[in-house]
């Protein structure tokens, strides 16, 4: 198996992304039945070899699907660096979304628009940071330049120092304080918009409160007084909690998500097939 380093890598990378660039120009030129015909051919493609990489029955000698004489197994390792492929191109469209977005906010100054500043300054920020402190990783080895491989830039620690700094000190604690903000709105909206009209919703309160006792010491303390290890140690509120977590709650998590992967099976198929009918399958939605 062979790798690129160096400025091979480099030259590698600007081909790709030049051949990336002819051909999705190319393509915005071609008329919409010609990519509706290629949407589908492709779609069906990629659907039918994993279909039948997986229930081919194996060779029992190779253990590898084969079909007419080519290996299957062998072949998903190549299909499987093609979706990562795919997926780089929708990452670097989300992002030229995200940039022609704030862009337009920054350009015509509209309400909010320094937020707009600070996602520039955080991307650019995160972005330099990320590539300077595996630069080297990425672009040395023996053909690359004496420069690319000098030690003394390879262990200067402050591109690590301020990359943990922003990723570790500041994203995360961010992300923390989100989802503890919107878990506190989450209860509230629920505190004011829950009321008691019904015995289906009464059952349901009080499941809640059960539950939500038996995760605080103060819930377990109303119910420490029960003996842990007598015959009414059921009682205890974290037992009762921990009941209807696993008796109750566990057999409709797995009933909703059975039918969730049925769901997701259909629409598969259906996608497989070019039976949805969408902005890529010839119908605006």
């Amino acid at each position: 198996m062979w790798t690129l380093t160096g400025f091979k890598f480099i030259l590698a990378i600007v081909g790709a992304v030049a051949g990336a660039v002819l051909l999705l120009a190319i393509l915005h030129q071609a008329s919409h039945q010609v990519k509706r015909t290629l949407t589908i051919a492709l779609t069906f493609i990629g659907g039918l070899f994993y279909f039948l990489e997986f229930f081919i029955p194996p060779d029992p000698k190779t253990e590898e699907a084969v079909l007419f004489g080519w290996s299957l197994t062998q072949a998903a390792e190549v299909v499987g660096n093609a979706t990562l492929v795919i997926g780089g191109f929708t990452f670097l469209l989300g992002v030229f979304s995200l940039v022609h977005i704030h862009g337009n906010n920054v350009r015509r100054r509209r309400p909010g628009w320094s937020y707009s500043l600070a996602f520039f300054a955080a991307f650019l920020v995160m972005t330099v940071f990320a590539f300077w402190k595996d630069w080297q990783t990425w672009f040395g080895g023996p053909a690359a330049p004496a420069w690319v491989n000098d030690q003394n830039l390879a262990h200067a620690a402050m591109p690590q120092d301020v990359y943990t700094l922003l990723f570790e000190g500041l994203v995360r604690n961010l992300d923390a304080t989100m989802f503890s903000i919107l878990a506190f709105y989450i209860v509230s909206a629920a505190y004011r918009a829950f009321r008691i009209r019904s015995g289906e919703a009464a059952v349901l309160m009080v499941v809640a409160l059960v539950l939500m006792m038996g995760q605080v010491p103060l819930g377990m303390a109303l119910t420490n007084w029960i003996p842990s290890d007598g015959p009414w140690s059921g009682l205890r509120i974290e037992s009762l909690s921990q009941y209807v977590l696993t008796a109750i709650n566990a057999p409709v998590q797995r009933a909703i998500g059975f039918g969730l992967g049925l769901g997701a099976l259909a629409m598969a198929m259906r996608i497989w097939l070019s039976l949805e009918r969408g902005t890529y399958f010839g119908q605006e939605v």
